[in-house]
């Protein structure tokens, strides 16, 4: 993991766990480190996952368990997906189904070892803790996994919230490996010469009342990749952060909705 990339995800972690800039935090209210509209419980009745378990071998003998969920013919590409704070539950497995179903071989990558939070002081705790070397290993096992079932053809990382940071982290750490990086509402990386490692297209989606990845932040991370020479495409909405997760007190259909079809898009193009 490069030192950037390991101040990113620090910076991040930091952020949440200690409740920076706490009126504006996620829409944080005074006085509370948790999200305004991640203080819910997780949708108890989330579709059903159709995909397997799948052993993925790390440094030193370890593994890490993943989700996959296979398309009906042949895949047009591959597509590493990274989870919110909340784990690899079973709503990002039926994220992993839809993107099967448009064609794609999917792998959703575990970075909390088997925990699942229920509820956002758990999910805060989990986050807080996440060992930013352990969650590279993992996203790099899950690329080289994703490339030899793939045999030649293209794959792209996705990621929401703390997993849009971990998507983007991804394609930093296995470069010659990624095509296109999908970044929603994940936090930015603006170091010029470490965004130079990207051998292809990000599509970053925002929220333009977000509190945490602004405006601003967003702004200089489309200054970074102009000035690393690299093609990107933002699409903002005039909605919150995590408007795209169903499950979230945020959640904004319409934003997500266009979103969605935006990524479908993308994929669809940076991986033929």
């Amino acid at each position: 993991m490069s030192v950037r990339a390991a101040q990113v995800l620090s910076m991040l972690l930091a952020g949440v766990a200690l409740g920076e800039e706490p009126p504006h935090v996620h829409g944080a209210d005074a006085g509370s480190a948790v999200p305004a509209q991640e203080r819910h419980p997780v949708d108890p009745r989330p579709p059903t996952p159709h995909g397997k378990p799948v052993e993925l071998t790390l440094p030193g003998g370890k593994t890490s368990t993943a989700y996959v969920a296979r398309p009906k013919g042949a895949p047009h590409g591959g597509l590493l997906v990274v989870h919110e704070w909340w784990g690899l539950n079973d709503g990002v497995k039926s994220d992993a189904d839809r993107y099967a179903a448009q064609g794609y071989l999917v792998l959703a990558v575990d970075l909390f070892g088997g925990s699942v939070a229920t509820t956002p002081e758990q999910a805060q705790k989990l986050m807080s803790e996440l060992d930013e070397k352990h969650a590279t290993e993992v996203e790099v096992a899950g690329i080289d996994w994703l490339t030899q079932e793939l045999k030649g053809k293209k794959l792209a990382t996705l990621g929401w919230c703390m997993g849009g940071g971990q998507s983007l982290n991804a394609s930093l750490a296995s470069p010659a490996k990624v095509s296109a990086t999908v970044i929603y509402y994940g936090l930015p990386v603006t170091d010029v010469n470490l965004l130079r490692k990207l051998q292809g297209p990000v599509l970053g989606i925002w929220a333009k009342r977000d509190g945490w990845i602004t405006p601003e932040k967003v702004a200089a991370f489309d200054l970074a990749l102009k000035d690393a020479g690299i093609k990107h495409e933002f699409r903002s909405y005039d909605a919150d952060h995590a408007f795209a997760n169903p499950t979230g007190g945020r959640y904004n259909p319409p934003a997500a909705q266009d979103a969605n079809e935006a990524a479908r898009r993308f994929l669809k193009s940076a991986l033929k």
